[in-house]
């Protein structure tokens, strides 16, 4: 999926194609009509000077006083000619030569703009006007070739393209920048969710654009609730430290069974003594761990909000988060737990799923919270180590393994159960939380 960024910044270069092209061609049409009714105006004049220099001959035919007329027109294919019809009398200038012009018979006050081609293939643009003189119906045809007007507004066409090319390039680089320096709070917030992931901040920066203000606002809030129980944090969580360091205490107890420690005396009773003593320790932190309080707790609207955080933590996936739970009346269990437990597991879903999660509760005699995900699952071999809680850490992404642990542990205190399965319904991972109903108001 692209980002909001490349999203913004297709739509504006291809504004500006669409815009810039637009414009040459309004201008480009825009300067040629001009100059052909500079031209149809002078050809006005000339029509006129022609029919003024029309003359009838005793025999009652139409003759033309070309002593009236300018010498343009007598000379061969000069690009200036006219042309009179009445009935079946024809004129023709002489710059025409053999050429005739297609003009249709007007009725007096008629006028019509035609585009023909002359002598020599020229490109005419012709005024015919409908007259009566003499008491008989003439048609004038007046026409100029184009092509010299064309030629003297081509440079300046020419000056305007290059110039509205350069305008466009100069825009589609500006709005990069500018579009570039529009995300850098973004991508200031992009770079502090990582952080925040990697534990080296607990906060994020409030300096950000109004519009993703809420968003920040609300996530610094649920990360509030968080530090408000540190008991849970995987950082700082006993139980899951404990479980974490199960399986290397194990190995280390296995040290001094191996040949090569066994060649070194000297070095077996340190060896034998520090798991010892790292039991002891943990053992200590966590008798420390303080029980679960219960407190009043409303599941939906604690679990919207976390779904909402979510979407906007995940939003390149464009995830749907479907929440399904039945209505009921507010539980009495420990809200911040629950908040931890169902964003431990909702973001573990969120890591693996490709497009979906579904997230449902149903109440019945306990509370089962089951989180869904159609991402690639997990082995059946890989469900049993799970479930006997043999987790070993690089089979598992950054985040995956303490967010289980902690959602196993939470469970634990509450009396409750963690099952692991396959979703049937998304064919992903599927875990279920039982935990017992305390009472409802």
């Amino acid at each position: 999926m692209k980002s909001l960024q490349q999203r913004l910044s297709v739509a504006l270069v291809i504004s500006l194609i669409i815009i810039f092209p637009t414009l040459w061609w309004l201008t480009d049409s825009t300067m040629q009509d001009i100059a052909e009714k500079y031209v149809m105006s002078h050809l006005a004049q000339e029509a006129e000077s022609v029919l003024a220099a029309t003359q009838v001959d005793k025999d009652e035919k139409i003759t033309l006083n070309t002593k009236q007329i300018n010498p343009v027109y007598l000379q061969p294919f000069s690009g200036r000619y006219y042309q009179l019809r009445s009935n079946d009398d024809l004129i023709r200038s002489r710059s025409l030569w053999d050429k005739e012009l297609i003009i249709p018979d007007l009725s007096e006050g008629e006028k019509r703009r035609l585009y023909l081609s002359g002598p020599q293939q020229q490109s005419l643009l012709v005024m015919a006007y409908g007259y009566n003189k003499h008491d008989r119906t003439i048609t004038v045809a007046v026409a100029e070739d184009l092509s010299p007007t064309l030629a003297f507004i081509k440079p300046f066409q020419s000056r305007f393209m290059l110039i509205a090319l350069a305008m466009l390039l100069l825009l589609i680089a500006m709005q990069i920048i500018i579009l570039n320096h529009m995300f850098q709070p973004l991508k200031r917030i992009k770079k502090q969710i990582s952080a925040l992931d990697q534990g080296e901040i607990d906060r994020f920066d409030t300096d950000v654009p109004k519009e993703v203000s809420p968003l920040v606002e609300v996530t610094n809030q649920l990360l509030d609730v968080l530090d408000q129980h540190p008991e849970l944090h995987p950082r700082d969580n006993p139980e899951a430290l404990k479980h974490v360091t199960k399986r290397p205490l194990a190995e280390l107890q296995q040290l001094p069974d191996q040949e090569t420690v066994q060649s070194e005396p000297a070095v077996d009773p340190p060896l034998q003594a520090q798991p010892v003593n790292a039991e002891r320790m943990l053992e200590t932190i966590f008798q420390a761990t303080p029980n679960p309080s219960v407190i009043e707790c409303d599941i939906e609207q604690e679990i919207l909000t976390l779904i909402s955080v979510l979407e906007s933590m995940y939003q390149e996936k464009n995830l749907d988060i479907t929440f399904i739970m039945p209505q009921t009346d507010v539980l009495l269990m420990d809200g911040e737990n629950l908040l931890e437990l169902s964003g431990n597991l909702l973001k573990n879903a969120c890591k693996w799923a490709q497009s979906k999660v579904l997230l449902s509760v149903e109440i019945d005699e306990s509370i089962h919270l089951r989180i869904e995900d159609d991402g690639p699952g997990i082995s059946e071999t890989g469900l049993i180590d799970l479930a006997q809680q043999n987790i070993v850490l690089d089979q598992a992404t950054s985040g995956y393994l303490l967010g289980l642990t902690t959602a196993r542990l939470i469970a634990q205190q509450h009396s409750g159960q963690l099952k692991l399965s396959q979703s049937n319904e998304l064919g992903g991972y599927c875990v279920e939380v039982v935990l017992p109903l305390a009472s409802a108001l």
